[in-house]
């Protein structure tokens, strides 16, 4: 915001971005950006003072969007996957938060 408009900050390259998820985590802020594309790495972005910068990179199969939660004091970060080589069953992905990074807590079946 430079006092009138929105001004751009950064530009992130992206493949068929179908969603964004803005979180904050242990003090730090991160940008979770869902690739639309087949089998093209969904990515996790984390602000660094001056600019988001890549922090981890997920494996999707068309994701449609992100979600964050917390639950029992433990952090998620849930993606939807939508399509895998022209087939709509496919699972989608619970990722739990280890401290340093996302790993998979749990494959959720689903159907485009």
């Amino acid at each position: 915001w430079n006092g009138t408009a929105f001004a751009a900050l950064q530009s992130i390259p992206t493949h068929g971005a179908a969603d964004w998820a803005f979180f904050s985590l242990d003090g730090q802020s991160y940008l979770a950006v869902a690739s639309a594309s087949s089998d093209t790495d969904s990515v996790i972005y984390q602000w660094n003072g001056s600019a988001f910068a890549v922090f981890q990179s997920i494996p999707t199969h068309g994701a449609h969007g992100w979600k964050w939660f917390s639950l029992d004091g433990a952090s998620y970060l849930a993606v939807a996957n939508i399509n895998r080589g022209g087939s709509f069953d496919i699972d989608s992905v619970l990722y739990q938060w280890n401290g340093s990074a996302f790993a998979v807590f749990q494959s959720i079946p689903t159907h485009g």
